[in-house]
């Protein structure tokens, strides 16, 4: 085994120079066979307008299109870092049909060892209207549902209106804008949501108003609720009451009364001092007298919809 490596170590150190130089020759060659080669790639080109002045395009101007370009592969990797565009002068047009041959038009920002293969789309027919200014009835865009227990009870848009402009043979047919779309997922109040205009083909804002405050109006589901068998309980120990036990109807928010236990509920019955006679009864909410109160862990916002039987009577212990 030694005598094999020993003869591997003396092969791989005879003849150092020549195999530097065949190593040298080799990077050369690399070098200049990818520096010629070409090859294909495809980029995103930026299309620009100029138009004529008080007309407007009745569809929305194309933005970009996508361009098969050749060349040497050292420039093509750097396509990614140019900035590609297409001017289109239309300032010389007149209203009505247009039609754009891409191909034989210039893009700036193209390296002149380039070329270019095609486009997507090459074509374009574009129509120029006359620009007109209109002021609509704006209108508010939700999406999502609120929280479960609640319910969507309004949604309004100020201010109600606004200045749009663009091809006056859309903006003969418009009505109304709505604003961008406001998210009500989740909502359990109230919210105030400033958005934009939602970008309508053709149309663009023209006013000051560039923003619009959306109030989302939420409310509580209401719902009612019996317990059965709520205790009644008397805080004048010399008083009890034949009546262990009535029956409570509650009525506020889904959410609350789902998540009150039936052991939250009770009746407290109140017999003020100076109260002489053996038997008395309680009616729930009168003032002075003998009373009684619902008591409950369900808020505020829960309320006594009826208590049966709805008089409570009283006996003074011996």
């Amino acid at each position: 085994m030694s005598e094999l490596l020993s003869g591997l170590r003396a092969s791989l150190g005879m003849n150092l120079g020549y195999k530097a130089v065949a190593l040298l020759f080799s990077m050369v060659f690399w070098v200049w066979v990818q520096s010629d080669l070409r090859v294909a790639a495809r980029a995103r080109v930026a299309v620009t307008w100029k138009l004529p002045e008080g007309m407007a395009l009745v569809e929305p101007p194309l933005e970009q299109v996508s361009a098969e370009i050749e060349g040497v592969q050292a420039i093509i990797r750097s396509l990614p870092h140019q900035e590609l565009t297409i001017p289109i002068d239309l300032s010389r047009a007149g209203e009505g049909d247009v039609s754009i041959d891409l191909l034989q038009r210039p893009i700036s920002g193209l390296p002149s060892q380039l070329t270019v293969l095609s486009l997507s789309p090459a074509q374009l027919r574009v129509t120029l209207d006359r620009l007109l200014k209109r002021r609509v009835t704006v209108t508010a865009a939700s999406v999502g549902t609120v929280a479960e227990g609640y319910r969507l009870a309004g949604i309004t848009v100020s201010p109600t209106r606004a200045e749009v402009s663009g091809a006056a043979s859309v903006l003969r047919a418009l009505e109304s804008v709505s604003t961008e779309d406001v998210d009500v997922g989740g909502l359990r109040e109230d919210a105030d949501v400033i958005v934009g205009l939602a970008s309508l083909k053709g149309i663009a804002p023209a006013g000051r108003a560039a923003s619009f405050t959306v109030h989302v109006d939420v409310e509580a589901v209401q719902i009612s609720r019996r317990f059965e068998s709520v205790p009644v309980l008397i805080r004048d120990s010399r008083w009890s009451s034949p009546l262990a036990a009535v029956a409570v109807v509650l009525t506020g928010p889904e959410e609350a009364l789902n998540g009150l236990e039936s052991e939250e509920v009770s009746v407290m019955v109140i017999v003020p001092e100076g109260i002489q006679a053996g038997e008395a009864e309680a009616s729930r909410g009168r003032n002075g007298g003998v009373r009684y109160e619902v008591v409950h862990g369900g808020g505020e916002q829960v309320r006594v919809e009826s208590v049966e039987p709805a008089v409570i009577g009283l006996v003074r212990k011996e």
